[in-house]
C-alpha cells in the first residue's frame, strides 16, 4: 500500500500524537499536510488531494460533516477520530475506513491502517460513496452524542476551569460531594453522581460501584480477585484497581 494522508485536528497536541502514531507507517503512509480547521482541511483537500484524512470530527470553525459536505465530488477516504463512542458511526461504517476513539492507541491505529490496505485495493474514484449516502443524514444521528454533557465546570477559588468529558478517568462519589479524577489531577465538584451519570453518555462511561463512575476507554483491564470478585485496572498513571460491585458486574463483563 501506498497512500498520502492529511491530519485534521484543531488541537496542535492531536495533530503531533497522530503523526507520532504513524510514523511507523511512513513507508506506506505520507504525511503531505496539515489542517487545523475545516476551512483549512477543504482547502487543503482540494489542493494536495489525499488518499486518506484522519479528521477530528468537533472543529473550531465547524464540524466534519459541514466540511465532508463541500467535498461529495471529491472525497477521499476517511478515518474519524473522535471521543464519542463508535454507536452513530457503526450505521454509516460502510462509508469510512474507521473511527479511532480519542486518546488513540498504537494497536487500536494498526486495525485502522489494515482496513487502510484493503479499502485502497477496493475503492475506485468512481465509486466512494453509496448512492443513497447522506451527510446530513450522517451529522443528524450525530448530533444525539450532542445531548449529553461535553465538559465539567470545576470552580477553584473566583475560577471556573472547564474540564473536557474526555480527559476525565472517573469519578468517585464521597458524601455530598464528587471528586472527579482526570489526566491531569483531581478536582472536586458539589454534584451527585447519580446526576452526573444521567447527564454523561453511557457509551463513554460505566457505574461500577455506587461510588464510582468509570470512562470506559480507560478501562485497561478487568481482574478477577482472590475473593472471587471483579476489579477494573485502569489505564491512569497509579493502575488504579476499583472494585466492581455485584449489582454491575453483568454490565461491566459486556463491555
Amino acid at each position: 500500500m501506498q497512500c498520502t494522508a492529511l491530519i485534521v485536528d484543531d488541537e496542535p497536541l492531536a495533530r503531533v500524537r497522530m503523526r507520532s502514531l504513524l510514523a511507523p507507517y511512513s513507508s506506506e503512509i505520507e504525511i503531505v499536510g496539515e489542517a487545523a480547521s475545516g476551512a483549512e482541511a477543504i482547502e487543503k483537500i482540494g489542493q494536495l488531494l489525499p488518499d486518506v484524512v484522519f479528521l477530528d470530527i468537533q472543529l473550531d470553525d465547524m464540524d466534519a460533516f459541514e466540511a465532508l459536505k463541500a467535498l461529495e465530488e471529491d472525497m477521499p477516504l476517511i478515518v474519524f477520530t473522535t471521543a464519542y463512542d463508535n454507536f452513530a458511526l457503526r450505521a454509516y461504517e460502510e462509508n469510512t475506513v474507521d473511527y479511532l476513539l480519542k486518546p488513540v492507541e498504537p494497536a487500536r491505529l494498526e486495525k485502522t491502517v489494515e482496513k487502510l490496505r484493503k479499502r485502497l485495493d477496493q475503492v475506485s474514484e468512481e465509486n466512494q460513496l453509496p448512492e443513497n449516502f447522506s451527510w446530513d443524514a450522517f451529522r443528524q444521528v450525530m448530533g444525539a452524542a450532542n445531548n449529553y454533557l461535553q465538559r465539567i465546570q470545576v470552580k477553584i477559588g473566583d475560577r471556573i476551569l472547564l474540564v473536557n468529558v474526555d480527559e476525565i478517568i472517573r469519578f468517585q462519589s464521597e458524601e455530598k460531594y464528587t471528586t472527579v479524577y482526570t489526566l491531569s489531577g483531581p478536582y472536586v465538584i458539589d454534584t451527585p453522581l447519580v446526576d452526573l451519570e444521567k447527564k454523561l453518555d453511557p457509551r463513554q462511561f460505566v457505574r461500577i460501584h455506587r461510588a464510582h463512575l468509570v470512562a470506559i476507554d480507560y478501562i485497561a483491564e478487568i481482574r478477577k480477585t482472590d475473593m472471587g470478585r471483579l476489579n477494573v485496572v485502569l489505564r491512569d498513571k497509579d493502575h488504579s484497581q476499583l472494585l466492581v460491585s455485584r449489582n454491575f458486574v453483568k454490565k461491566v463483563r459486556s463491555l
